[in-house]
C-alpha cells in the first residue's frame, strides 16, 4: 500500500459521516435540504486537510533524500528515521483526533446503518494512520532494493551505473 492510498484510505474511514452516507444512498422521494456540517465536522476537516499537507511535505523529503547519489542504502535508511521523526508525532495526534472525532459522531448517530459505517472507520481509520511511517519505511526499503538490484544487473551486464540508478537512487511509490 502506497503512502497515498493510506491516506486516502484514512480519509474515506473519517468522513464517514452521516452526510457521506446520504449521498451514497439513492434518493427515493424528493430529497430534504442538504444537512450543514457541524463545527466540529469542519474543524476535522481542516484538520485533515492541514495533516494531509504534512504528509505530503514528508514525502517530498523522502524523495529527496532518495535522489540523492551521495548517500549508499544504510545512509539512505538513517536518513529516513531522521525525516519520520517530527512527523510521528503528528501522525499519532491525527489518529488520536480522528479516533476522538469518530467516536463522537458514533454517539450522536442513530441511524443503524450510519453506526456501523462509522464503527468500521473507528475499527481502521486510526490504525492505518498509525500505520504510516512503517508503511513509509517499508516503501523506502524496497526501493533501495530495487534501485540495487538495477545496479548489479547493469553491472552484470557490462555497464557502467548509469546516473540515478543504483542504490542510491529510487523513489518511494506514490499514487
Amino acid at each position: 500500500m502506497t503512502m497515498r492510498t493510506v491516506l486516502a484510505v484514512a480519509a474515506a474511514l473519517a468522513f464517514s459521516t452521516p452526510v457521506m452516507a446520504q449521498q451514497a444512498e439513492q434518493p427515493t422521494a424528493p430529497q430534504a435540504p442538504a444537512r450543514q456540517p457541524t463545527a466540529e465536522e469542519i474543524a476535522f476537516g481542516q484538520t485533515a486537510q492541514a495533516f494531509d499537507g504534512r504528509m505530503q511535505a514528508m514525502v517530498g523529503e523522502i524523495q529527496t533524500m532518495l535522489q540523492d547519489t551521495s548517500t549508499n542504502g544504510a545512509q539512505k535508511q538513517a536518513a529516513l528515521e531522521g525525516i519520520l521523526a517530527p512527523y510521528i508525532p503528528e501522525i499519532n495526534a491525527f489518529a488520536d483526533a480522528m479516533q476522538t472525532f469518530l467516536a463522537g459522531a458514533r454517539s450522536r448517530s442513530t441511524d443503524p446503518q450510519e453506526q456501523a459505517a462509522i464503527d468500521q472507520a473507528l475499527a481502521n481509520g486510526p490504525a492505518n494512520v498509525r500505520a504510516i511511517p512503517d508503511q513509509v519505511r517499508a516503501g523506502v526499503a524496497q526501493a533501495i532494493a530495487n534501485a540495487a538490484a538495477q545496479a548489479e544487473a547493469a553491472a552484470a551486464a557490462g555497464q557502467g551505473a548509469q546516473p540515478g540508478q543504483g542504490a542510491v537512487a529510487g523513489s518511494i511509490p506514490v499514487q
